[in-house]
């Protein structure tokens, strides 16, 4: 006989008092007997767990009495949550209406999945005119390793991962701000994923979320070594000497690209030191000025 799996929604959040409630909303959408919802705040300064607490006893609320940085806070969420699966939703992101029986349809189907995603809404600044939609696979089921290890992953807030995942392979990176990127691989090597082909969460790409101000905040050697780091680790994960060399030529080719974010992130909130220093580093340290002059071209070019 099949058991209802239980499902945690798990919110980090630091300093999100603009975007909280509408998170919180979103979540309480989705809640039924099977479904928890939690907030893990990471000491924020502003009026984030106020806000949150208010939702209580209908949300758990969580606060940590220092921050522990992203990831480590993301690791708080994991233990804090009861549920068999947990869905960790970013705290400025929200999740669409009744999605959760979409998981658990396909929780219930396969008893091999470790991670399920989904395709996402898009908005930028909050402006409603920006909305897109970010489609991410096209089939429902893929086999653990190397089929599951090839499938594109959908964004943060919309996917789901066995708890049971989490505590055999171990917490994400704490040291890493793009640790999200080293998880699910290392879970798709292992378990069967599975996809939802519909937006599950709105993504809001705002210009105080932790991802963009990473990019400006950080030394351009941070970022780099954190993100070799993670290709490292990623390709660990590959079950085959032949796979893993392959993953590693292909993040090889794709880091200009990465590269091009930073600089395209300092110029556009006018750090052009940051951006100037970036640039040199990519042309004379890793000898890619002409690839990188190539690619500056392609971007200008494709906005005519």
């Amino acid at each position: 006989m099949n058991i209802t799996p239980t499902i945690t929604i798990a919110i980090p959040s630091y300093n999100k008092e603009p975007y909280i409630r509408r998170c919180l909303e979103s979540a309480l959408n989705n809640q039924n007997d099977d479904v928890e919802i939690i907030l893990v705040d990471n000491a924020s300064q502003d009026a984030t767990y106020k806000i949150a607490q208010s939702y209580t006893p209908t949300v758990t609320c969580h606060q940590n009495s220092t921050n522990l940085g992203m990831a480590s806070n993301w690791n708080k969420c994991i233990e804090h949550a009861s549920g068999d699966w947990i869905l960790i939703l970013h705290a400025d992101d929200e999740l669409a209406p009744n999605v959760i029986p979409l998981y658990r349809t396909l929780i219930m189907k396969n008893p091999n999945l470790g991670i399920i995603h989904a395709n996402s809404f898009a908005v930028v600044n909050g402006d409603p005119a920006t909305k897109t939609t970010t489609p991410t696979a096209h089939k429902e089921h893929w086999r653990a390793g190397e089929e599951a290890l090839r499938a594109p992953i959908g964004l943060c807030s919309t996917i789901m991962v066995k708890k049971e995942a989490y505590e055999r392979l171990g917490g994400f990176i704490e040291t890493s701000l793009s640790a999200d990127a080293e998880m699910w691989p290392r879970v798709a090597a292992e378990y069967d994923l599975a996809f939802i082909n519909e937006p599950t969460a709105t993504y809001h790409y705002n210009k105080d979320s932790t991802g963009a101000q990473s990019l400006i905040e950080r030394r351009f050697e941070d970022i780099v070594a954190d993100w070799d780091n993670l290709t490292e680790k990623i390709a660990q994960s590959q079950p085959t000497e032949e796979l893993r060399l392959r993953y590693l030529a292909k993040a090889k080719y794709d880091a200009l690209g990465n590269y091009w974010a930073i600089v395209a992130a300092n110029l556009k909130t006018r750090k052009y030191k940051n951006a100037t220093r970036a640039i040199w580093i990519i042309s004379v340290h890793y000898h890619k000025f002409f690839p990188l002059l190539q690619l500056i071209i392609k971007k200008l070019w494709s906005k005519r």
